[in-house]
C-alpha cells in the first residue's frame, strides 16, 4: 500500500494529523508489523466508541417504548 493512499484513508476516518503522520512514517520506514498493531489498537478504541454509543441506542429504545406503553393507556 502506498503511503499517501494510507494517508488519506487515515484522514477519512478522523485520525488526527498526528496520528497519521506517526503511522504514515511507520509506513514509510518499512515498519509494518508496528503499523499494524497501531492500527489495531485504534479499531479497538473505535470499537469500544461504537459499543457504548449501542448502549445508549438502547436506553433510548428503552425509554422510547416506555413512554409509548403511557400514550396507549
Amino acid at each position: 500500500m502506498q503511503t499517501e493512499t494510507a494517508r488519506a484513508w487515515m484522514r477519512g476516518i478522523g485520525l488526527s494529523a498526528e496520528r497519521t503522520e506517526r503511522i504514515a512514517v511507520l509506513l514509510e520506514e518499512n515498519r509494518k508489523r508496528e503499523a499494524r498493531q497501531k492500527l489495531r489498537c485504534l479499531r479497538c478504541e473505535l470499537m469500544d466508541e461504537l459499543h457504548d454509543c449501542q448502549k445508549r441506542v438502547d436506553q433510548l429504545d428503552w425509554l422510547i417504548r416506555e413512554t409509548e406503553k403511557e400514550l396507549d393507556d
